[in-house]
C-alpha cells in the first residue's frame, strides 16, 4: 500500500518527512518552484530536536495503483480542482482514480462535499499540527514529542479496515491518531478554533483582540449548533495528548497559523472556507453572523491590496461588526 500525498504545503510536507523517516511507502505530488527546490536540495526540516534535511520521494505526477490511499493536502481553496483532477486520473487495473479511498485534511466544512461528488470512499482528517511553511524548501514544526494530533473517520460516519490502516500508519509516523465514527463532529470543534485564524491579519492590544477571537468563536459556535452540528469536546479524545506541547522556535522569526502563512507567503487564504463557512450556515440557519462576515470582508480587502499580516486595526473589524459591537465586545 502506498500514499499519494497530494500538496507539498505545510501539512504535505510534514507528513511526507515523517512518512521517509518512518518507512512508509508514499509519493509527494508537488509543482513549481516547490518541487524544483525539493529535487534539488532536499527538504529542510525543523522539529523541537532540530533540524536535518530529507531527500523525498516526490513527483508532479503519479501512475496510480490499485492499493494506493489519497491524501489530500492542499488548502481548501484549492481542493475541489485537485479532487477533480485525481478523480478522473487512470489505475492500473481499468479503475479510475474515483475508485480509491481518498483522506480530507483540510480545515472548514466544505472539501469532503465537495470530494463525495466524485469519490465514493472518502475519510476526513481532523489534524492540529503547528507546521509553518513560508520558505520554499523548507517546513517547521514546533510541536513535541510527535508530530501532531489527527481524529480519522469515515465522511459522513462510519469506519472501517481502511480508517484503522490509516490511523495505525499515521502512529507509526509520529503523530497521536486515534479512528472515530463521528468525523463531522471533530470536523466542526476544528472548525472552532480556526475561524480564530484571521485575528493574525489584525493589529490591536491583546487584551482586545482576545475579546474580538471570543466573540467570532461563539458567534460560530451558535451557527454550527443551529445548522445541526454538536462539535466534538477535548475531553473525548480516546488518545491521551496531554503531554503533546507546542514548543516555540529558539529563533525570534514570527511565526503563525494557515491564514497567515498564506498572507505571507502572498497565497489565496482559506478564509472564504472558515469565516464564510460560519456567514454560509448562519445565512441558512437564520443566525446573524456579523463578527465572521466583518473579518472575512477585511481579510478580503487585504488579499485585494497585496498587504502583509497585521495590517488591518482590529478597531476597523469591530466597527465593521455593527453599531454596538465595540459595547458587546467589552462586555
Amino acid at each position: 500500500m502506498r500514499y499519494i500525498i497530494i500538496g507539498a504545503g505545510a501539512v504535505g510536507l510534514a507528513l511526507s518527512a515523517e512518512f521517509e523517516r518512518a518507512g512508509i511507502d508514499y509519493l509527494l505530488i508537488g509543482r513549481g518552484a516547490q518541487l524544483e527546490k525539493l529535487k534539488a536540495d532536499g527538504l529542510i526540516y525543523e522539529r523541537p530536536t532540530g533540524t536535518q534535511t530529507l531527500r523525498l520521494d516526490l513527483s508532479d505526477r503519479a501512475d496510480l495503483r490499485a492499493d494506493d490511499i489519497l491524501l489530500l493536502t492542499v488548502k481548501t481553496q484549492d481542493a475541489e480542482a485537485a479532487i477533480s483532477f485525481w478523480a478522473d486520473q487512470p489505475v492500473e487495473g481499468g479503475e479510475r482514480g474515483a475508485d480509491l479511498p481518498l483522506v480530507t485534511l483540510q480545515n472548514g466544512l466544505e472539501t469532503e462535499r465537495a470530494a463525495l461528488r466524485r469519490f465514493a470512499r472518502v475519510y476526513a482528517a481532523s489534524i492540529l499540527v503547528p507546521a509553518v511553511y513560508v520558505e520554499t524548501g523548507k517546513v517547521s514544526v514546533f510541536s513535541g514529542p510527535q508530530l501532531a494530533s489527527v481524529v480519522v473517520g469515515r465522511f459522513p460516519s462510519g469506519r472501517d479496515a481502511t480508517s484503522a490502516r490509516i490511523v495505525a500508519d499515521l502512529t507509526r509516523a509520529n503523530s497521536l491518531a486515534e479512528e472515530r465514527n463521528d468525523i463531522r463532529r471533530w470536523k466542526a470543534a476544528k472548525l472552532l478554533h480556526n475561524v480564530k485564524n484571521v485575528l493574525e491579519l489584525f493589529a490591536g492590544d491583546a487584551a482586545t483582540v482576545e475579546l474580538t477571537a471570543r466573540r467570532i468563536a461563539d458567534e460560530a459556535r451558535q451557527v454550527l449548533i443551529a445548522a445541526g452540528h454538536d462539535p466534538a469536546r477535548p475531553d473525548e479524545r480516546l488518545v491521551d495528548i496531554t503531554d503533546w506541547k507546542l514548543m516555540r522556535p529558539q529563533s525570534k522569526a514570527r511565526t503563525g497559523q494557515s491564514t497567515w502563512q498564506s498572507f505571507t507567503r502572498g497565497a489565496r487564504s482559506e478564509v472564504d472556507y472558515l469565516n464564510g463557512e460560519v456567514a454560509l450556515l448562519g445565512a441558512l440557519h437564520g443566525v446573524p453572523t456579523p463578527w465572521n462576515r466583518a473579518a472575512q470582508r477585511l481579510a478580503a480587502e487585504l488579499a485585494a491590496a497585496g498587504g502583509a499580516p497585521g495590517s488591518i486595526a482590529i478597531a476597523r473589524l469591530i466597527e465593521l461588526a455593527g453599531p454596538d459591537a465595540a459595547l458587546r465586545a467589552a462586555s
